[in-house]
């Protein structure tokens, strides 16, 4: 059987996820399943060999041993790039790549490969998706965002890519529809692709569990004190409110989960905060944590209902717009220890994506 080398129109679609979904599903067909990430530039070092952020998130998340888990070939990190155009050596960086498929494939009976950001990055030291995906005579599925006229073109853009380089393309999947559109998207996108020749094999709805961090993740991102909470910062975060204005016209915003980012001197919104938590009984709660930002502590009364509402606080040093902006740039990648949203993607891909379609595509 033939690999499957996962890759992505663009960055953060969802491919990672996506790959725990698969490996998931194929397990279920009795399959045994090999998965490797050898090129990229998020290196750990694990069990005293460099291994790709992703790679470590798959191999955990799924329990991979040694001969499911492929090393890291080429880890482009800061500097690296820059030397290997230099002293270029393609042919060697190729072959390290081939020996981890390689050394997957003798004993597994499918082996995915999930590709970096998008299609052409590697492209510098000759080693694209396109080019991988040919080196390995893998199949390629490509991994879209969203939507449908920027998905198709997307698609369309990369499906060509991809074709220029002699990869093999088996087609796409659109991931993170909205579940409003989902019906309209998936019927619109199956004939725009169909129309370009191209197979469309499933729509995934977006799941807000999905791009919904921990407060623990929060804390891990933005470092800080911790000044109470730290057993509830598995308090999951679906939206982030700044809480910047009167407390009165703030209380409002406080539904779904808030995290709230506030000044550490704004004792009136954190007084706010804590009286609408309390008062909620909704098994929703409308806030799931608080970042105190300035540097400023709060008054002892004040630290002590916040340790009385079980609420995690976090202290932290930067202004309110910087906090909110690293936030908002920030893209919670899967967690090994994220069942949630492991359990998430799997039962998205089981029933979303044509699996069998996909194994019947591997075996031609």
């Amino acid at each position: 059987m033939r690999p499957l080398y996962i890759v992505g129109t663009q960055r953060d679609v969802g491919k990672t996820t996506f790959c725990v979904g698969l490996i998931s599903a194929l397990r279920r067909r009795g399959l045994s399943v090999g998965y490797a990430k050898p090129l990229g530039q998020r290196v750990t070092t694990h069990a005293g060999k460099p291994i790709h952020d992703d790679a470590l998130v798959v191999s955990q998340s799924m329990q991979l041993g040694t001969g499911e888990t492929g090393d890291m070939a080429v880890a482009l990190t800061s500097g690296r790039v820059e030397k290997e155009i230099f002293d270029l050596r393609a042919p060697e960086l190729a072959e390290k790549v081939t020996a981890v498929y390689r050394h997957l494939q003798d004993r597994n009976d499918v082996v995915l490969v999930e590709g970096m950001g998008h299609v052409a990055m590697g492209s510098c030291i000759m080693l694209s998706a396109g080019d991988v995906a040919r080196l390995l005579g893998a199949r390629s599925l490509l991994i879209s965002g969203g939507g449908i006229g920027r998905a198709i073109d997307d698609i369309s853009l990369c499906a060509t890519f991809m074709e220029a380089k002699g990869a093999a393309l088996m087609g796409a999947v659109i991931n993170k529809v909205w579940p409003e559109k989902y019906t309209r998207v998936w019927d619109v996108t199956s004939k725009g692709l169909a129309n370009l020749g191209i197979r469309s094999f499933g729509c995934v709805p977006y799941e807000q569990v999905l791009a919904s961090p921990t407060m623990r993740q929060v804390t891990d991102k933005l470092g800080g004190e911790i000044l109470c909470g730290a057993d509830a910062l598995e308090n999951r975060v679906e939206n982030v409110i700044i809480a910047a204005m009167e407390s009165h016209h703030m209380v409002p915003y406080l539904k779904d989960r808030a995290l709230v980012i506030t000044p550490g001197d704004r004792s009136d919104n954190i007084l706010a905060i804590l009286s609408t938590s309390l008062l909620d009984k909704d098994t929703r709660s409308a806030v799931s944590g608080i970042v105190l930002t300035g540097g400023f502590r709060p008054s002892g009364e004040v630290v002590s209902l916040l340790a009385q509402s079980k609420l995690p606080a976090l202290l932290c040093r930067e202004d309110t717009y910087t906090l909110a902006s690293r936030l908002k740039d920030t893209v919670f990648k899967l967690t090994p220890d994220d069942k949630d949203r492991i359990e998430a993607a799997m039962g998205l891909v089981t029933e979303y994506v044509d699996i069998d379609a996909i194994l019947e595509g591997l075996r031609e």
